[in-house]
């Protein structure tokens, strides 16, 4: 049977090898400590703490340093979001009764957040497991809509008649349409735990930045 790719991966051996020569060097240092007598234990108590601490300091760095990436990661994905969603009601989405009498181009959505955090794996596999499913689904909706919205920009430039304005104001703003979909699963984005709490953090930093 074929071993995982993570079994042989570079960073894997890296890490075991550290880890097993650490745990070598602290049974040896335990058994020369149990063994010794007189000032002499000293030694040996002094390199086990030693090795504590390194052991220590080496998880306790690559924990901090997780958590600093998945809070960035986050971060820029609330404010790609936000943008989006502000997108969403510019007036080149605006809601109205009568379309637009003239062709344009209009803005596209965001992803290279969202596509950096997914292909990264930056987030957590257990903490976010909920929202990591619901950014691949926003994904693929959002590059699903600027695909349609290329396709119905040629038409509308390279076709003469009015009918095609008319048929993508009446697509776009249906009560099934692309862009009422898409503002629900904004809302549902950032109203998920990860990423109310950092909304709520860039909500009291601006508070106070105003208050001094």
């Amino acid at each position: 049977m074929p071993l995982p790719s993570w079994v042989k991966a570079p960073r894997t051996w890296i890490m075991a090898v550290t880890a097993g020569s650490l745990a070598v060097a602290f049974v040896v240092s335990a058994v020369w400590w149990n063994r010794s007598s007189g000032s002499s234990r000293f030694e040996p108590a002094v390199q086990i703490m030693g090795l504590l601490a390194g052991i220590t300091g080496i998880v306790a760095e690559r924990w901090a340093a997780s958590r600093e990436r998945r809070a960035e990661a986050l971060q820029a994905i609330g404010d790609e979001l936000q943008d989006n969603r502000n997108t969403l009601t510019s007036p080149s989405f605006a809601m109205g009764t009568t379309p637009l009498a003239r062709r344009q181009v209009y803005p596209r959505m965001n992803l290279s957040a969202v596509n950096a955090a997914l292909s990264s794996a930056v987030l957590s596999p257990r903490r976010d497991e909920t929202l990591a499913s619901m950014l691949h689904d926003w994904r693929n909706e959002a590059e699903i809509f600027n695909h349609q919205l290329s396709l119905a920009e040629i038409l509308a430039f390279t076709n003469g008649s009015d009918d095609v304005l008319r048929h993508l104001h009446q697509g776009l703003h249906s009560a099934d349409g692309p862009l009422e979909r898409m503002r629900e699963q904004l809302t549902a984005l950032l109203a998920t735990a990860p990423l109310a709490t950092v909304n709520l953090r860039q909500g009291n930093a601006r508070e106070a930045n105003s208050a001094q």
